[in-house]
């Protein structure tokens, strides 16, 4: 903003010198050359009957007697009916007359100057009187029995009882929203309120370009039983307590909005209901929006207020610049909180929410879909006012979030989603509390999903997420989905109308997805009372780095990568998985890197290091289908590109089948795989630490491998001949099948090129299975290995008679097929003399 901060007391008075309608301005005019002085005056009355006072009908004669009031009334009514000379002050003890003073309170006196029906129509620019619309509907101002007009004064703020609301009951509602109306626009900029009222039709603000609204009190505002009434065969109807439109400045405090959702009438079976196209993201108790002169809000700050019982959602926001909501509750809305589209920017922080987006009567089943504490989209392009409902600005191109940010929330409950934001330059999401997501959420394409951002840059840090309980029946809920953006959404038709065009990264950093559940020291081996309340843990697309999370009680598969095809056809790309601590999970893979669709182009550039991964286990026999770091399937025929799987601790839990266990790396990629890295991680209790079908480059080094069927199984049968195979400085104890296992079968592919130097082998199975030297691999060098395995094997090449052909390397040992006497290279060459026998 551009003024400097003003607290409370300081912007209410400046309200009057911005309004050129203020009360004090007004009668100044008004009342001529001493009006100044008088004006001032009368700010400093006070507002109503102290209690215990006397109150007379009219009380007329020496001013003296009531300090600065020349008369009292009981009421509005009396004060109408008595003729009042211009010039004098008169006060009210209560708007309405009380007709049981044992049990009613005067609500709404206040001070009233009276002038001249020819100075109020000259004031107010027309002719209209106190009773017309634009002067308030003879709500605010009132023509007194002799001509005369009695002028509110609120010594710029003015409470609402001052202008006609009465509490309470369903039965004054009408007269509520009427008058609400009237004083708005009237307009009265500075509005306090306090106690509960009933509204029966939505009131408007429209503030055009620079007017102002402050509304601020402790009360509560309910919409009447009976007032949205939607059926099969009538089904566009809704309507807002308040609506605000457009304007230089809106804000609201302490105002609780009470949609009473459970009075309303839903259609029995139509599933989609409201106003506009897609009511469920413009309908709410408190709507926010252009003025019908298509002027954008340009600063909104809701704060201290609470959205409860909505019909559809609780306090929409659409094209709006500048909207702060800080501080708020929002509780038992049937689709969102909050909700919007097209901010410039958006902080949302301090906000509480429980089971927003849930409703008994418009179940899940209906519509499963946008329900969430905050729910954020972009605007389309062919929403109009005709459209809509609502005055919205006429756009040439849909129109995108700028800048949003999302903090310190707490989200109980929520239906479908917690907090959801879509179509946005920057986002940041950050310390954020999410509790028990998917409340009856019983069906449905996806999961329910605690944090959602879509197509954008998203900074997603430091989030609690935890599910305690899932309700019999409810899915379970996933943690964290992204969906960065690549491509062209702007000149895109038929929507997602996303508007943006170019390549967005995210960041998925430091946040907890958990179960709630502590553990004692040991080895973790409670299995039947440890919870698996989470489906997926984190889902992200291209661009996207996931990094430093804890994600623990997955049922599925906690850490995803899958590739989006809505606005460009790329193959998976610019994953990294860095420093997540994964744990208690029996998902089908850990880290799963997946293919949707048919994407063209090479999957490249993934970075999966320094995680560490434990508990992992399964209820039943595995088999390499479960895998610690799962490669599409998809890839197979694929060239794969710049992959490093790196310094990660992969642990099963060791039971006592451990047929259970899962394996660790299953790469998959073609022949022209390259660039291929697994070094310097731990394999505990694994079955096949890697496996592969094909590859050009393979390298994997400085590996820990304990207690597993194998190092590699490179099931090159499967796929196209490999390339180079580099298996070096590797420890691997307690395998019980094969270090190294190249497996072609009859398939006649070979693996062009292995070394093997410096690894340490032990266990109870073999050293190598399928390889067969000078033939698969063509080229290799085997070398300063330590082999304790149970059954040794060391793969050499053959011959018969005495070798005539060029050693690999020098030291090659090569065996012959018909007497017992090997040789050794003692030096590179193709001749005899370059063997020695040993």
């Amino acid at each position: 903003m551009s003024e400097h901060p003003m607290n409370d007391e300081e912007r209410k008075d400046g309200k009057e010198s911005r309004n050129l309608l203020s009360r004090r301005t007004f009668l100044s005019f008004t009342l001529g050359g001493s009006g100044a002085v008088l004006a001032a005056g009368i700010a400093g009355a006070f507002p109503s009957v102290p209690n215990g006072a006397t109150v007379r009908a009219a009380t007329y004669g020496n001013p003296g007697d009531c300090g600065c009031l020349e008369a009292h009334f009981e009421s509005v009514a009396s004060m109408k009916a008595a003729a009042l000379q211009a010039g004098i002050t008169v006060q009210t003890a209560s708007y309405y007359a009380i007709a049981n003073a044992a049990a009613d309170k005067p609500r709404g006196g206040a001070a009233y100057r009276i002038v001249s029906r020819a100075d109020y129509d000259t004031m107010r620019g027309n002719t209209l009187g106190p009773d017309g619309g634009p002067n308030g509907s003879g709500y605010i101002d009132h023509l007194l029995t002799n001509g005369n007009v009695a002028v509110l004064s609120g010594g710029g703020a003015v409470d609402l009882a001052s202008v006609g609301l009465r509490e309470q009951h369903d039965a004054y509602a009408v007269g509520n929203s009427a008058a609400l109306q009237a004083a708005l626009a009237y307009p009265l900029s500075v509005l306090t309120a306090y106690g509960t009222y009933a509204f029966a039709n939505e009131s408007v603000a429209d503030l055009g370009q620079n007017g102002e609204l402050d509304l601020s009190g402790d009360c509560r505002f309910r919409l009447a039983a009976g007032s949205i009434v939607n059926t099969d065969s009538n089904y566009g109807n809704h309507k807002a307590i308040l609506r605000v439109q457009g304007g230089k400045r809106f804000s609201i405090r302490g105002v609780a909005f009470d949609g009473n959702r459970d009075g309303q009438t839903y259609p029995a079976t139509r599933n989609s209901f409201g106003r506009g196209t897609v009511p469920r993201r413009t309908n709410g108790i408190l709507e926010v929006c252009p003025s019908g002169s298509a002027y954008r809000p340009q600063t909104v700050i809701v704060e201290r207020c609470s959205f409860e019982n909505a019909y559809l959602s609780g306090a929409m926001f659409i094209q709006c610049d500048s909207v702060i909501i800080r501080n708020n509750e929002s509780a038992d809305n049937t689709i969102n909180g909050f909700g919007g589209a097209g901010f410039a920017s958006l902080l949302f922080e301090g906000n509480t929410s429980r089971r927003d987006g849930w409703s008994d009567i418009y179940t899940s089943d209906r519509y499963e879909g946008d329900r969430a504490q905050l729910q954020i989209r972009e605007w389309p392009k062919d929403y109009t006012a005709a459209t809509e409902g609502i005055p919205v600005i006429a756009i040439a191109e849909s129109e995108r979030n700028k800048q949003i940010v999302v903090r310190g929330n707490t989200s109980d409950q929520a239906g479908v989603i917690g907090l959801f934001v879509r179509s946005c330059e920057q986002c940041l999401i950050t310390d954020n509390v999410i509790r028990n997501v998917g409340y009856k959420r019983r069906s449905g394409s996806y999961s329910p999903t605690a944090i959602w951002g879509d197509f954008g840059k998203f900074t997603i840090s430091g989030n609690d997420i935890m599910t305690q309980a899932v309700q019999p029946g409810d899915m379970l809920p996933d943690g964290i989905r992204v969906v960065s953006f690549t491509g062209n959404g702007i000149d895109k038709t038929g929507g997602p109308w996303i508007s943006m065009r170019g390549r967005y990264y995210s960041v998925i950093s430091d946040n907890q997805i958990t179960c709630g559940q502590t553990f004692g020291t040991g080895s973790f081996n409670d299995n039947a009372n440890k919870r698996l309340l989470n489906n997926k843990g984190i889902i992200v697309t291209s661009e996207c780095l996931v990094r430093g999370n804890v994600i623990e009680g997955c049922a599925n598969i906690p850490i995803e990568a899958i590739n989006d095809d809505n606005f460009n056809n790329e193959a998976l790309r610019d994953v990294g998985v860095c420093g997540n601590e994964i744990f208690n999970t029996t998902g089908s893979s850990i880290i799963n890197l997946r293919s949707y669709g048919s994407p063209t182009g090479n999957p490249r550039s993934f970075d999966i290091s320094g995680n560490k991964v434990y508990d992992v286990r399964s209820a039943t026999a595995g088999s390499d289908a479960r895998q610690m770091v799962q490669f599409s399937q998809a890839w197979v025929g694929i060239e794969v590109q710049d992959v490093t799987v790196a310094d990660n601790r992969f642990y099963c839990l060791n039971t006592a089948d451990a047929s259970k266990n899962y394996s660790g790396v299953r790469f998959r990629g073609s022949s022209g795989s390259r660039g291929i890295v697994i070094r310097d991680n731990q394999f505990v209790d694994t079955l096949n630490a890697v496996r592969t079908e094909s590859f050009a480059e393979l390298g994997i080094r400085g590996n820990t491998v304990r207690n597993g069927l194998r190092l590699l199984y490179a099931d090159i049968s499967a796929g196209g001949d490999a390339g180079k195979l580099m298996v070096d400085g590797n420890i691997c104890s307690g395998i019980t099948s094969q270090c190294v296992n190249i497996n072609a079968g009859a398939s006649g592919k070979i693996l062009s090129e292995l070394t093997a130097i410096g690894n340490s082998w032990s266990g109870t199975g073999s050293t190598y299975a399928g390889v067969t030297p000078g033939v698969s691999p063509a080229a290799y060098n085997m070398d300063r290995n330590i082999d304790a395995m149970t059954t040794r094997v060391v793969p050499r090449r053959t011959f018969s008679g005495v070798p005539v052909f060029n050693a690999q390397h020098l030291g090659e040992i090569v065996r012959s097929t018909d007497g017992p006497t090997d040789y050794i290279a003692v030096q590179v060459g193709t001749g005899a003399g370059d063997w020695k026998a040993l």
